[in-house]
């Protein structure tokens, strides 16, 4: 027999209700595709020198200043 089912909290539980009596022995094994996957290393630094900021890049518009209330007093 398998059942599935996932951890929450600590403890197994089943996709499906069961009904075994109290006490009984069971199994775990962890389902090979459901192992938790490490995310792969990302190393940093790949747009070194291929991108820059425009100068204006902090200037707000005063349009959209003024959209946003930052000109109203």
């Amino acid at each position: 027999m398998s059942i599935d089912g996932v951890i929450r909290n600590g403890t197994v539980v089943p996709d499906h209700p069961l009904s075994l009596p109290e006490g009984t022995r069971v199994r775990i094994e962890i389902a090979a595709s459901e192992k938790p996957q490490t995310p792969p290393h990302r190393q940093g630094g790949w747009w070194q020198g291929q991108v820059q900021i425009a100068p204006d890049f902090d200037d707000l518009p005063d349009d959209i200043a003024g959209a946003f209330g930052v000109n109203e007093q």
